[in-house]
């Protein structure tokens, strides 16, 4: 009986994906809440422990999870190479939405889940101020505009290192440059749509989820005493 409902579970978004196949026409006002329903169920899912499967029905549904999301991969690069670079063309930027986003948020939880999230948080901080830093040296070279491009940058770095022990300001301080920055690159509003929901997911949300998840994890510390 287990079995036959973990299946079921696990086959209602292809359901789903079928219905508004044959349902071209259905209104977003009935698509969105479909699949705000649908999709919302298997997160929370995730999010807590499944008393209903035992260990090898866990880890089938894990399997089929991974095969599915590299199948997945495997078919946009196809897309990718068949449709746009052997036409002598650059892919658009859907393709690199669908390509790094779903990369992006597999590495992500990947090391929250391997490692102690603390310092997971602090990689990431470090990391993208690595990243930010070769960008721009790549842009501008060992330049005066490359220089005022990097201080914010160098700021939070500073700032992230002097308080490094202090695990709530550090989050705060992750926050507030997240926000900063989605204030300062307001521009990107007048962007692609797949351009901006890859920006925002390459510059504000790493230093915001590490912000909120230095916060929460200081918080669970400070109830369990």
């Amino acid at each position: 009986m287990k079995q036959k409902i973990s299946l079921l579970k696990s086959v209602w978004l292809l359901l789903l994906i079928l219905l508004i196949m044959v349902g071209n026409g259905l209104p977003l006002a009935v698509l969105i809440p479909l699949f705000v329903i649908v999709l919302i169920s298997p997160l929370i899912r995730e999010f807590h422990h499944a008393t209903d499967l035992d260990e090898r029905q866990l880890q089938i549904s894990h399997f089929s999870s991974h095969l599915a999301f590299y199948a997945f991969l495997v078919l946009v690069v196809i897309v990718m190479i068949r449709d746009f670079i052997t036409q002598g063309q650059n892919p658009p930027p859907w393709a690199y939405a669908l390509l790094i986003i779903p990369l992006l948020v597999k590495v992500t939880i990947s090391l929250y889940q391997n490692y102690q999230p603390e310092r997971v948080a602090f990689w990431i901080g470090y990391g993208w101020f690595g990243v930010w830093f070769l960008f721009v040296v790549l842009s501008h070279g060992l330049s005066i505009d490359g220089l005022v491009e990097i201080l914010p940058f160098l700021l939070l770095l500073v700032l992230i290192l002097l308080f490094r022990k202090k695990i709530l300001i550090s989050g705060i301080i992750f926050i507030l440059f997240a926000v900063g920055l989605t204030v300062f690159f307001r521009g990107w509003l007048r962007l692609d749509f797949y351009v901006r929901l890859l920006m925002y997911f390459l510059v504000p949300l790493p230093l915001l989820s590490s912000g909120v998840v230095l916060i929460w994890q200081q918080l669970k510390t400070r109830s369990a005493k």
